[in-house]
C-alpha cells in the first residue's frame, strides 16, 4: 500500500510540474450573497444586491436563512415564502445577461439558489443537490446546510449555505455543525459522492459566530 500511494504521489507531482501543458485555464467570475431574513417577506427589489459591479458574475449563488420561521414549515418542511424570494430573486438578477437557474435546494428555512449565465451551461454538468440537518435533537431542519454541486469544465464545484447553532455561548456547538455539515453531506442521496470529491468548496453565510462583547483595552482606549 505504502508503496502505491508513493508511486501516485510522484505520478501527481510530475503532472502537476507539466500541467501547463495539457489544461487550459478560464476565468469564472461568482457571486456568492447571504441573507438572514428573518422570516420576513420580500419587500425590496433585490437589483441592488446582485448587481454588485458593472461585470456581472458568471455564477450566482445566494443563500438564505430563516426563510419561514412557522412551525409547520419546521415539521412539514413546506413554505410558500420560497416561490415569494425566488421571483424577486429573478427580477433582480443583472440586466443584459441571461441567467437560467441551475438548481435550488430548501431545508426549512435554509434556501439555496444557483444560477449561471447561458452561454455558460455547456460546460456544466454533474449537477446534485444534498443537505444535512443539525438542528433540534440533531435532526430537525431548522439549522444545518444545503448545497448545490456541479462540474464547470474539468473543476468541481460545491456551494453550501449553512446556519449553525446561534447564541454567543454555543461556540462548540457550531463548530460541531460545521463538522458535521462537511462529512455528513451526501448528494443525491450517493454514500460517494461527498464534499471531499470537490476541486472547490465554498462553505459560508450565517454562521453565527459571534465578537465578544465585554470590555477590553488596547492602549489607552477602552471598548465594548
Amino acid at each position: 500500500t505504502g508503496i502505491t500511494y508513493g508511486r501516485e504521489t510522484a505520478v501527481h507531482r510530475s503532472l502537476n510540474l507539466r500541467k501547463t501543458e495539457f489544461t487550459n485555464l478560464q476565468p469564472c467570475r461568482v457571486l456568492c450573497v447571504t441573507w438572514n431574513v428573518n422570516g420576513q417577506m420580500p419587500t425590496e427589489d433585490l437589483d441592488t444586491l446582485l448587481s454588485v459591479d458593472d461585470r456581472p458574475a458568471d455564477v450566482i449563488c445566494v443563500g438564505y436563512q430563516e426563510l419561514d420561521l412557522s412551525a409547520e414549515t419546521l415539521i412539514l418542511n413546506d413554505t410558500s415564502k420560497e416561490l415569494m424570494w425566488m421571483a424577486k430573486m429573478k427580477d433582480g438578477l443583472p440586466r443584459g445577461v441571461d441567467y437560467k437557474q441551475l438548481k435550488h435546494i430548501r431545508l426549512v428555512g435554509i434556501l439555496l439558489v444557483v444560477y449561471v449565465r447561458e452561454t455558460l451551461l455547456p460546460r456544466i454538468s454533474d449537477v446534485y443537490v444534498g443537505y444535512v440537518s443539525t438542528g433540534i435533537m440533531g435532526m430537525l431542519g431548522n439549522k444545518g446546510g444545503v448545497s448545490v454541486k456541479f462540474n464547470i469544465d474539468m473543476t468541481t464545484v460545491a456551494i453550501v449555505n449553512s446556519h449553525l447553532a446561534a447564541h454567543q455561548e454555543m461556540v462548540e456547538r457550531r463548530n460541531q455543525d460545521y463538522r458535521d455539515i462537511f462529512t455528513k453531506m451526501r448528494f443525491n442521496n450517493d454514500e460517494t459522492n461527498t464534499l471531499k470529491n470537490c476541486d472547490i468548496v465554498v462553505v459560508g453565510w450565517d454562521l453565527n459566530y459571534r465578537v465578544p462583547t465585554t470590555s477590553y483595552c488596547r492602549g489607552n482606549q477602552e471598548f465594548s
